[in-house]
């Protein structure tokens, strides 16, 4: 292994590690063995526990890699983006409204009214954990892709995220997304607005246009937690009118100087900043009576009987607002004020009394046993016979309206009827108009949604909330057709929908992707979308728009396109979907998610947010109908699904899978959000359970073990016999060559290699081996503890095992991919070898932990934690608890016991203990602690390469 010096004189120098790595791997074909990441690793273990090079260096080494990667991931994302400038963005998006105006009879402006009347996309921002990196390196990498260049440069920050991330950060990021989405949408308006006017002249103003919607469920999403109060989730919503109201006053006060000085001009700006001034007035009273609960004797009823107060001056509706802009659009002097007014008119409208529109959620067994506890009698016991599902119909049919009042919030329990309850109190005391989503995660019978609408009922929403199943499982997605056939037999529910001129499903890859593989739960949302258009089309619902929402997620594990945005949405929503809608005359929205931090850098700024909602908005065009063999072989397409399936599942259950997640479970990695995790069992056995993860970190944990197998595994046994025909159909696709692209980008950077490289740590072969030449005879003690703790230990086989099966199917998938003309990275590029170099780092480091693991002091039991229970929560790297026990157990004087000028009597003894337990600290738990923190730090810079968490 080199040891030559760089130029910044270090002992390590990352070029000359990567090319010992492509050196060691081109003798892989003599020493089939090899493993070029583990000779890596060993070295730097070797010679950092040897002395030859400090802990610092090493650090320094993963830092200028991490570096790097960060600069990299800066640049991939301002072409994912597809950001140029904002002139080219805006000349685009003034080009497309053009063309769709181009096809409407001039003299036909109904029909103009008509095609911009409703939106056809909408973006979600969502709570999901991916708050990896904090908000400065965030807007560092920004920083970079705006100035688009990819020099290797120091970022100066470490790569870790934000240190307290509450459900108040995670609001506050993803507010600041939602404005800088407020601006573009503006923006955009204005261009659309000019663009229309050269053809329909001042009629525009009277259009009402919607290009998009945009929500929020950060801070109302209770679906597997239970740490958000209602008084929370109502706060929120109050600052957000606030900030909303104040957002508009703003813009208002902006466009005086284009609005001439007349006296009607001046009465209606009078007006009009008037009646915004004493609207945040009265908002913000109510937050403050909120916020005073529980001190000096403010109770939940001074507060809310501030805020039922009928002064006059609440608005509980936007349209006052907008019926004094239509008056100032008509007076404005020119027709750019009218457009920059009518543009400022259509955010009021587009947004509401908020800053966006707002999703509650919960799951499907919080709103049956509520419904059980409400109605508390037998027959509810099992909701899905038919009696059960008429006797909710009836229900529906008969309801009568209750009021609540914050009293009756806040003593409800069943937090599914409190979540119908607050959203009845915000459409009394905060905005009355703008719809509100009622998600149900985990859905899988019609009568959930029916009690769903008989609670709408009951409580008076109805008309402006949309309840909405979650279909995320293999076996929802499969039946979710057929459950809302069932739905849409029922006349409640029918005159529920036609209400509210809507049917609304969510669908999601967190379950699917996880149990049936990334791509055939693609494609199992698809055939989602064939059936809803079929069932709605016999139903002969008219005047009814189906939306989907699309809870997709951030990176390929969870089915976000590496590519750009516009492949992403046609990705998880194609062309052929939208194409079955409309051939049916079933008006389609789709909305996609962005989750946590990752998700809102798409929104980090104006420029970026315009070019991401002029994508967006330009995805929802009116679709071509067009000749695609993956829908034509239909027996070829629905072969390759069904077997992609099949392998997906029999990997889920391998054993060395199971092994492989819960080796160090989510120990490798940061925090990334507020959410609660629920305790996954104390044996790392059971953490690697993938049926008792959450999807983020499951795919965290592949992408940090180096292969996203639930991607890229598969495609050899799903294309089975008939390969020439499936790599014809591959090339021509439009449909099928996305998802073998995004399998092809995935094997990039997947290394089966970096599998056994964090296999090996595990394996008492290998530390056995360390002691047996006695190359490093201080550590002889250390290593053969090790390997004797290990061998036992069925992690690094399992693993072993699983690497073997997987590179069987490798072998397949590199030779389709070269038919079909895609590199899956066989001959990995620089990048790759330094991704490959942080996995040798960081498994050098976790040797080292290992090692100092081996040396902790054995201590009498307490607290029934014994020295064998601290081993081995250590060598599945749960470092914060070991060195507490450890702290505990040897406590450090940190005062000086050596002050003999305060002491007459003189001693010639001085107790050893102090000074053996301060070398525990120095020595031991101090260094473990540095190299774990390297360890998760690294996880981040490993993240940069897949270009997302989880």
């Amino acid at each position: 292994m080199s040891t030559k010096t760089s130029p910044n004189g270090s002992k390590l120098d990352e070029k000359v590690l990567r090319a010992d790595l492509k050196a060691l791997r081109a003798q892989i074909p003599d020493q089939p063995t090899l493993n070029p990441i583990v000779n890596v690793a060993f070295d730097l273990s070797r010679r950092l526990e040897a002395g030859e090079v400090s802990f610092a260096e090493l650090s320094a080494l993963a830092t200028r890699l991490m570096d790097s990667a960060c600069v990299h991931r800066a640049m991939l994302l301002k072409e994912q983006i597809g950001l140029e400038s904002e002139r080219a963005t805006r000349k685009e998006f003034a080009e497309f409204v053009a063309r769709e105006v181009a096809g409407i009879d001039p003299d036909d402006f109904e029909a103009f009214r008509a095609r911009f009347a409703r939106a056809r996309n909408g973006i979600v921002f969502t709570a999901h954990p991916t708050f990896g990196l904090s908000e400065a390196l965030c807007n560092r990498m920004v920083d970079i892709a705006m100035a688009g260049s990819a020099k290797a440069q120091p970022i100066g920050l470490p790569h870790r995220p934000d240190p307290s991330l509450t459900l108040d950060y995670e609001h506050g990021r993803a507010q600041s997304a939602i404005r800088n989405l407020r601006d573009a949408y503006v923006d955009l308006l204005v261009d659309f607005l000019a663009a229309a006017h050269s053809t329909f002249g001042d009629q525009v103003f009277k259009a009402d246009p919607q290009l998009a919607t945009f929500a929020s469920w950060v801070g109302y999403d209770l679906d597997g937690r239970t740490d958000i109060k209602w008084t929370f989730s109502f706060l929120v919503r109050l600052k957000e009118k606030i900030a909303a109201l104040a957002d508009i006053r703003e813009r208002v006060i902006a466009l005086k100087p284009a609005l001439g000085d007349s006296a009607e001009m001046a009465r209606l700006m009078r007006q009009l900043t008037g009646k915004l001034d004493l609207a945040i007035a009265a908002a913000e009273a109510q937050a403050k009576a909120l916020e005073a609960v529980g001190k000096d004797g403010f109770t939940l009823a001074h507060a809310a009987n501030a805020i039922t107060e009928g002064d006059g001056h609440n608005l509980t509706s936007a349209e006052p607002i907008l019926s004094l802009l239509g008056q100032v659009v008509d007076a404005a002097p020119d027709t750019k004020a009218k457009i920059e007014v009518a543009a400022l008119a259509g955010l009021l409208r587009a947004t509401g009394l908020g800053m966006s529109h707002i999703h509650v959620r919960v799951n499907a067994v919080q709103i049956n046993n509520a419904f059980r506890a409400f109605v508390h009698e037998s027959w509810t016991r099992d909701l899905t016979e038919r009696q059960a599902l008429a006797r909710i119909v009836e229900m529906i049919h008969s309801v009568r309206p209750e009021t609540v009042n914050f009293e009756t919030l806040d003593l409800e329990n069943a937090t599914a009827i409190r979540q119908f309850a607050l959203a009845a109190q915000i459409a009394k005391h905060i905005d009355s108009d703008t719809p509100i989503r009622y998600l149900i995660a985990e859905c899988e019978s019609p009568a959930t949604i029916l009690i769903a609408v008989y609670f709408a009922k009951l409580f008076g929403v109805e008309k402006i909330v949309d309840v909405s199943p979650l279909f995320e499982t293999p076996e929802a997605l499969e039946t979710g057709p057929r459950l809302v056939e069932r739905l849409l037999a029922e006349k409640a529910y029918v005159d529920y929908v036609r209400e509210r001129g809507r049917l609304a499903v969510q669908t999601g890859y967190s379950d699917a992707g996880r149990f049936i593989g990334q791509i055939a739960a693609g494609l199992a949302h698809e055939r989602l979308h064939h059936g809803l258009a079929e069932v709605v089309r016999k139903a002969g619902v008219k005047d009814v728009e189906v939306l989907v929402f699309s809870t997709h997620g951030e990176s390929m594990g969870r089915g976000a396109h590496p590519g750009p945005l516009r492949r992403r949405l046609r990705y998880v929503f194609p062309g052929e979907s939208r194409w079955r809608f409309f051939r049916a005359g079933i008006p389609v929205k789709h909305e996609t998610s962005f989750q946590g931090g990752d998700g809102y850098l798409l929104f980090a700024n104006r420029a970026f947010a315009q070019r991401a909602l002029a994508t967006i908005i330009m995805s929802g065009k009116d679709p071509g109908e067009g000749e695609d063999s993956f829908y034509t072989d239909t027996n070829l397409a629905l072969d390759f699904q069904i077997r992609l399936r099949d392998y997906q599942q029999d990997l889920f259950a391998h054993p060395g899978y199971r092994a492989l997640l819960g080796a160090f479970g989510a120990n490798l990695l940061f925090k990334t959000g507020s959410r609660p995790v629920k305790r996954q069992g104390d044996h790392h056995s059971d953490r690697g359970d993938p049926a008792r993860m959450r999807a983020i970190p499951n795919n965290a944990i592949l992408q940090q073990f180096g292969y996203v197998a639930n991607v890229v595994s598969g495609l050899g046994a799903a294309v089975g016999s008939e390969r020439d025909r499936f790599v014809e159909m591959a090339k021509k696709s439009s449909r099928l060559r996305p998802l073998i692209e995004m399998i092809a980008r995935a094997k990039q950077l997947s290394s089966l290699n970096a599998v056994g490289a964090n296999a090996i740590i595990f394996d008492a072969g290998f530390w056995a081996q360390r002691a047996s030449w006695a190359r490093e005879p201080h550590l002889d003690g250390a290593f053969k503890l090790l390997a004797d703790r290990l061998l036992d230990d069925d992690r690094a086989g399992k693993i072993a095992g699983l690497a073997h099966y997987l590179r069987l199917d490798a072998i397949e998938l590199h030779g389709i991919l070269e038919e079909i003309g895609l590199e899956g990275g066989k001959i990995p590029d620089d990048h790759r070898l330094e991704l490959d170099l942080l996995q040798a780092i960081r498994a050098a480091l976790i040797m080292r932990i290992f090692i100092l693991t081996a040396q902790l002091p054995r201590f009498t039991p307490t607290n029934e934690v014994t020295h064998d229970e601290i081993v081995r929560k250590a060598l599945s790297l749960e470092i914060p608890e070991v060195v507490s026990v450890m702290r505990q157990a040897f406590p450090r004087r940190v005062d000086d016991p050596h002050d003999d000028g305060q002491f007459v009597e003189k001693a010639t003894y001085l107790p050893k203990g102090i000074d053996d337990y301060g070398r525990i600290e120095t020595e031991i738990l101090e260094p473990m602690e540095q190299a774990y923190e390297l360890v998760r730090e690294i996880g981040t810079g490993i993240s940069h390469h897949w270009g997302a968490f989880g």
